[in-house]
């Protein structure tokens, strides 16, 4: 017969294996963060890959494309009826990271749209970049769309600012000013920074727009950003219109 302090370390054992294994994947998830190369990635391609096997793919769809702040953004296939909306988000992915994947996890689809929204790994972790380095990456994908020239348009995100890190709004702020050019080297090309829409007064981020982590969006600070996207959109499908019934 098991004596009870025998039995009282065995009950112990059993509690702790709960919390061994979510200790376990966290230290994986973060292995998985921090290690730079994009092949990090593979397992979740090969995936997608799998999940698109009996998925119906549409025809010239809006690809959304970027780290887990897409993999959050629920509402916004919805804001963009009737267009088809495919969301395609990699890991925690940073922009060179989606370069190295971009034929399966865009390409692949012809994207009549392309959003490219770039995530927290840019900026912290996985990469520290400068606005340069931001600006310079950020082409080097856009390149590489449109040399696939599958998309008749791209929109970009601007990066957000984050409550967390305060002491990054000065560098998100220089970065959306930095990629703002890129429109007129690429004619179709639109830079949306959704910050003004998603601060107070002061230009400090709004709690109420990002979940408690401080990093990442509430739903309602992503139906802020799929209005403005929604909005974008339309009024250039309509300045097309306009253009082509006057010709």
């Amino acid at each position: 017969m098991y004596q009870w302090n025998t039995l009282r370390t065995l009950a112990g054992l059993l509690l702790c294996i709960p919390l061994i294994h979510v200790a376990l994947m966290v230290s994986r998830d973060i292995s998985t963060y921090l290690d730079p190369s994009p092949e990090v990635w593979d397992g979740e391609i090969s995936a997608l890959i799998t999940s698109d096997l009996d998925a119906v793919i549409p025809n010239e769809p809006v690809v959304v494309i970027g780290g887990h702040r897409v993999r959050l953004w629920k509402d916004l296939a919805v804001s963009l009826l009737p267009k088809a909306t495919l969301l395609r988000p990699l890991g925690d992915a940073t922009l060179e990271d989606l370069i190295h994947h971009y034929d399966r996890l865009a390409a692949f689809y012809r994207p009549d749209i392309l959003v490219v929204f770039p995530g927290y790994a840019d900026l912290h972790l996985r990469d520290e970049k400068t606005p340069s380095d931001f600006k310079n990456s950020l082409r080097a994908l856009l390149d590489l769309d449109e040399e696939y020239g599958a998309s008749s348009w791209r929109y970009v995100i601007a990066p957000v600012q984050m409550p967390l890190h305060p002491e990054d709004r000065e560098r998100i702020s220089l970065i959306s000013k930095t990629i703002k050019p890129l429109e007129e080297e690429l004619p179709d090309l639109t830079i949306i920074d959704p910050n003004p829409i998603l601060s107070r007064m002061d230009g400090t981020p709004n709690p109420a727009y990002y979940r408690g982590d401080g990093v990442n969006l509430s739903p309602s600070g992503y139906e802020r950003i799929s209005l403005l996207l929604a909005t974008e959109i339309k009024t250039r499908q309509e300045r097309e219109h306009l253009k082509t019934a006057s010709q």
